[in-house]
């Protein structure tokens, strides 16, 4: 570092806070503005003001973009072995990274939380948090249904389809950035997709709301490439049995009933 910028920098440390507003500005005046201040011809106080002032379910969705860029800034780099594989179009991944072999989807979620706290479920035990997995884009679509009329003619009806749920098989990988519980936007969580609750009505479909481990586990890890390596081995898991899980609670609560009902024990003559 120069010696001019040596004393600049002790003559700002002697300002003001006003004067540091001041030069703030005049500095922000020499220097390039962000391609998105361009775009939309606005400063990036007023973008985040705007983002400041938005309700909870706006925030969110700016902070799951954030996440997506640490991803790529600090994690897709640092993969061995693999290297990114450029796609276009709204699929259901964020990521797709490639070696001489094969490819990998991944998709990215952000920890959910409500009223602005890392959200939890008792049901699922201790050190989790739940991560909800659907699309951000709610809506349906159309899809054919062929139905056969009284003189056995084929006719077409339409009902609706749900388009923000994932199929087992849209990623390969889960992402789950930690920053609401760690306030770290590096912290990530990853396990296998295919390892994911499915829903109990609709085997093919990915359950919404599912634990993540705080910890590394044998189901979770905060290290990609060993999640890509039990990918790659294919063997199969699952992050969080429900039937076990409620046959246990039902257990529980049986047994809690059943000591009520026992008669209290007279107490021992002295």
């Amino acid at each position: 570092m120069s010696e001019a910028t040596e004393n600049v920098k002790k003559l700002i440390e002697s300002l003001t806070p006003s004067e540091l507003q001041s030069l703030a500005s005049y500095l922000r005046s020499k220097i390039s503005r962000h391609p998105l201040e361009k775009k939309w011809d606005i400063n990036y106080e007023m973008i985040l003001n705007a983002i400041h002032r938005s309700q909870d379910i706006v925030q969110r969705g700016v902070r799951g973009v954030i996440a997506e860029a640490v991803f790529e800034a600090k994690v897709l780099p640092t993969i061995k072995g693999w290297r990114p594989v450029p796609f276009a179009g709204d699929l259901p991944y964020d990521f797709k990274i490639g070696n001489d072999k094969q490819e990998i989807k991944i998709q990215l979620k952000l920890q959910r939380t409500q009223a602005g706290q890392p959200l939890t479920r008792p049901f699922f035990g201790p050190d989790t948090f739940v991560v909800e997995v659907q699309k951000t884009r709610s809506g349906t679509r159309r899809k054919s249904k062929k139905t056969a009329s009284k003189t056995a003619s084929k006719l077409t009806s339409i009902e609706p389809e749900k388009t923000r749920p994932y199929k087992f098989g849209d990623f390969d990988i889960i992402a789950v950035n930690m920053q609401p519980s760690t306030g770290d936007w590096t912290r990530f969580m990853y396990t296998v997709g295919s390892w994911l609750m499915p829903r109990a009505k609709e085997k093919k479909l990915i359950e919404i709301m599912q634990p993540v481990s705080r910890n590394r586990s044998d189901l979770w890890t905060d290290n990609i490439e060993e999640c890509i390596g039990w990918f790659v081995s294919g063997r199969r898991k699952l992050i969080f049995d429900v039937e076990a899980a409620q046959k246990k609670l039902l257990a529980e609560r049986e047994a809690k009933k059943a000591d009520r009902k026992k008669p209290d024990r007279p107490s021992a003559d002295r």
